[in-house]
């Protein structure tokens, strides 16, 4: 699995079909009776967000998806029987919204779609007709951007579109999600997860591992219950509030923001550019490995020691302030598909002496300060929040774009070793953005990072150096004697979402 832009997705031409609710799914969908709970936090940001979007004629694009490619032929109704059964165990899934109320003040209403109804079939889509200056590639990747901008919003089902391209040994498989109902982790897990469930359609005898057993998949309506009810018993002066409300005060009431300046004014955004770079090869990856366990940290630890390293280097500072983001998949849903996130604080001091610190320096610093964000993220940020604007101690005005900062290892997912999972695209809707958050992963090959990042000339000037400075960290903490470079940075510079612009 790899995390990159849509338009890195290729596959071979051939027959493009969508597997889409039937009449009688939508029908029953339209009048789903009301699901009482409460959306998550998260997910009430998204909904409120969506609704003043809505209101105000705007676009919608905050989805994200995944595609892969499977090896066989495709057999249509058997894939629309493994989404009738992916969607049934997955209570978020069968989930929509009515945001009306949003836009003066109210809660947005969810509808529960009872498993029993859920229904799919697969429909040929138009074939791809070659024009002068089009190419397939770029087809697929406009079509892919319509359809899940027309499938994926929350205020109606399905929120999510599933599509094929079938050639003669195989075919692509495409999915995108509203963001509402899923986040990255379930975005790694959902192909691998379809992908059995299609196999034992097309075998029904076959005995396949199992990715997603009912009692891993909990429902995510529980979740969020469960969250509200934490965040309304966890008290103001919980260690976990404390942590926030020290680390905002420190840093004059604000919330983090990205390390140079990216020539935008207050409030200003810009169309999103994917942006990528890889950091580390494999044997770079393993002396870093090494290097943080001869300090007592994991490689974890040591992805935040490099921020940090590279962020004191660039703005002068003392003390490092970053907003991690941390799964909440506790026993029971490690393979629910939802948005089961929170975020955390991380700080720690990156001067010694007074004189700028170095990475093996810092690396026990922020590998302690990591630990401490994952307790604090037991408790939901937003209760957090509640109390640092009640008490002012956070400006209201840093909320819109925060920096965030994201670490995954992805050969730790359930899909691992299997074609859904290992020959997969995991991406984002390309909407506008302030800011240029980051999104640092490792598999078996390489340290690399993925950011959304602002396509304006001043930006795009800032993060070319932002980049270069950070994979100078990594390559000096990992002794690396050459700048890292790979067949996928080439392959990304080709698409023109290139490393270095």
């Amino acid at each position: 699995m790899i995390l990159g832009a849509m338009g890195t997705w290729t596959t071979q031409p051939g027959q493009v079909l969508h597997v889409r609710p039937t009449a009688e799914a939508l029908a029953a969908a339209a009048s789903a009776p009301v699901d009482p709970g409460p959306p998550s936090f998260l997910q009430g940001d998204h909904l409120r967000a969506f609704a003043a979007r809505r209101a105000a004629d705007g676009r919608h694009r905050a989805w994200t998806g995944t595609a892969t490619h499977l090896d066989g032929v495709l057999d249509g109704p058997a894939l629309a029987r493994a989404l009738t059964r992916l969607v049934g165990r997955h209570e978020g899934l069968r989930t929509w919204f009515d945001v009306d109320a949003c836009t003066d003040g109210g809660p947005p209403v969810r509808h529960l779609v009872p498993a029993e109804v859920i229904g799919f079939e697969t429909v040929e889509v138009p074939a791809f007709s070659p024009v002068p200056g089009r190419s397939w590639d770029d087809w697929v990747t406009t079509h892919l951007t319509e359809t899940f901008d027309a499938a994926c919003r929350p205020d109606s089902w399905a929120p999510f579109a599933l599509g094929a391209v079938a050639t003669d040994d195989g075919f692509g498989l495409f999915w995108g999600c509203d963001h509402a109902f899923t986040d990255g982790a379930s975005q790694l897990m959902v192909l691998s997860e379809l992908e059995e469930l299609y196999a034992e359609e097309l075998i029904p005898d076959a005995r396949w591992s199992s990715l997603s057993r009912p009692h891993t998949a909990g429902s995510f309506l529980d979740h969020a219950r469960a969250e509200h009810a934490l965040a309304a018993e966890t008290p103001a002066d919980a260690p976990e509030i404390q942590a926030w409300a020290d680390a905002v005060a420190t840093h004059d009431g604000r919330l983090p923001g990205f390390a140079l300046d990216l020539g935008l004014a207050p409030g200003e955004t810009a169309p999103v550019r994917i942006r990528s770079a890889t950091l580390l090869d494999a044997g770079g990856l393993a002396r870093l490995d090494e290097l943080a366990a001869a300090h007592g940290a994991r490689t974890t630890g040591a992805v935040f020691a490099g921020i940090a390293v590279t962020d004191a280097r660039l703005t002068g500072a003392t003390d490092w302030f970053g907003v991690t983001v941390v799964g909440t998949r506790g026993p029971g849903f490690e393979t629910a598909q939802g948005w089961l996130c929170n975020f955390a604080p991380v700080m720690f001091p990156v001067a010694h002496g007074g004189a700028p610190a170095s990475f093996t320096d810092v690396l026990p610093a922020a590998n302690a300060a990591f630990r401490l964000a994952r307790k604090v993220a037991a408790v939901p940020v937003h209760a957090a929040l509640g109390v640092m604007l009640a008490d002012g101690v956070l400006d209201p005005a840093s909320l819109g774009s925060p920096q965030l900062i994201s670490y995954l290892d992805l050969r730790r997912f359930p899909g691992v070793g299997r074609p859904a999972y290992d020959r997969g695209l995991h991406f984002t809707g390309e909407g506008r953005t302030a800011n240029a958050s980051l999104w640092v992963n490792r598999d078996h090959e390489r340290l690399y990072l993925v950011t959304q990042t602002p396509d304006a000339p001043a930006a795009q000037a800032a993060v070319d150096r932002y980049i270069a400075e950070l994979t100078a960290t990594f390559e000096a903490a990992a002794g690396a004697s050459q700048p890292v470079r790979s067949a996928w940075d080439e392959r990304l510079e080709a698409s023109g979402a290139g490393r270095l612009g």
